[in-house]
């Protein structure tokens, strides 16, 4: 994982190796220092991003706790608040983990709930990874079912609060979010062929 700080000149914070294998996605947490990585290790692990930046290049840094899934994770994301760790994994669960970062000691972190969620999109298409509203506690994944939908969630409960469908999503939204600024709720779903929808 590479850390640039733009504010002085493309400063280069720290580059770590924290996986032998690919890692699929990283997110900081609101409180500025702990930071999550999934990837096809089969690991959710948490770090915290000022002993990535005081420790040598050669030396291995040491994660605050793991996730073991079982199998590839997609992604890991922290929620608005930083109450809640949403991963999406290769094991067809998204999993919720709760106050991930309060986490120091090199524990094992289990998940508090877990949604089934089918997950498998096959070799030729983007993986499904579940974002998170920018601001609201909800979040938006893909969903390999048919007629093709893109999936709102409720963040606490995990409740499925309604599919979006339409003549014009064609294909399985791999990549989803939503507007970022818009007091609208506005949603974006991306396919592997490079059409986006909007909603």
């Amino acid at each position: 994982v590479m850390h640039v700080d733009l504010r002085s000149k493309g400063h280069l914070t720290f580059n770590k190796l924290l996986s032998e294998k690919k890692i699929n996605s990283v997110s900081l947490h609101p409180n500025g220092t702990t930071l999550a990585t999934a990837g096809l290790d089969t690991t959710v692990k948490l770090w915290d991003i000022r002993k990535l930046k005081s420790t040598s290049k050669k030396s291995t840094p040491t994660p605050l706790a793991t996730h073991i899934s079982g199998k590839s994770v997609n992604s890991a994301f922290f929620s608005p608040s930083g109450k809640t760790l949403l991963t999406t994994t290769m094991m067809n669960t998204l999993d919720f983990i709760e106050n991930a970062h309060l986490l120091t000691n090199g524990e094992a972190i289990t998940p508090v709930h877990r949604i089934r969620h089918n997950n498998q999109t096959g070799r030729w298409l983007a993986t499904l990874m579940a974002r998170w509203h920018p601001h609201d506690n909800i979040f938006v994944v893909g969903s390999m079912e048919r007629p093709r939908t893109i999936e709102l969630f409720d963040g606490d409960s995990g409740t499925l609060l309604r599919g979006i469908q339409g003549d014009s999503l064609t294909a399985v939204a791999s990549r989803c979010c939503f507007h970022p600024s818009s007091d609208k709720l506005i949603v974006c779903g991306g396919n592997s062929s490079g059409r986006v929808t909007i909603a």
